[in-house]
């Protein structure tokens, strides 16, 4: 009896997916890569149709709530605490600026480095858009609904 023939096929035997090494050929590895990317191409449709049905009923509740939130007892505070606080990050820049300036600082004076100086204009530039937001809200909220701020 010969074990050893029937254990190794022969290259007749060999299925026209595999090569004579075991491995699959190339044709069926690539149709697996693009039945993969299909596959994960469907997944992330499905899942944005889902968070889009999520977002949407979110806006919608929060747009009931938009009306709630919007009088004047919780309007007025949360201004005056936006403006107090872009006014305070101004103060706070000006004063570091003011400091840094200073002839008794010379002597230690480093230059800022690029994080910092991104970080001081990034807040520079939130504190003023806070501060235009506020007068642009109490500008039309005057206009249009005739009352204090």
């Amino acid at each position: 009896m010969n074990v050893v023939s029937q254990a190794t096929p022969r290259p007749a035997e060999l299925s026209q997916s595999e090569s004579a090494t075991g491995q699959p050929s190339m044709g069926r590895s690539w149709a697996a890569l693009v039945i993969a990317v299909l596959q994960a191409v469907c997944f992330f449709s499905v899942a944005a149709a889902r968070a889009g049905i999520v977002l949407g009923a979110s806006s919608a509740v929060i747009a009931g709530w938009s009306g709630f939130f919007h009088r004047d007892i919780f309007r007025i505070p949360m201004l005056l605490l936006a403006i107090g606080g872009s006014a305070f990050n101004l103060y706070l820049l000006w004063n570091a600026q003011r400091l840094r300036q200073s002839p008794a600082a010379s002597w230690r004076k480093r230059p800022l480095a690029r994080r910092e100086r991104w970080r001081i204009a990034f807040v520079l530039c939130l504190s003023l858009l806070t501060l235009a937001m506020a007068a642009t809200e109490i500008y039309f909220h005057r206009m249009l609904n005739h009352t204090f701020m």
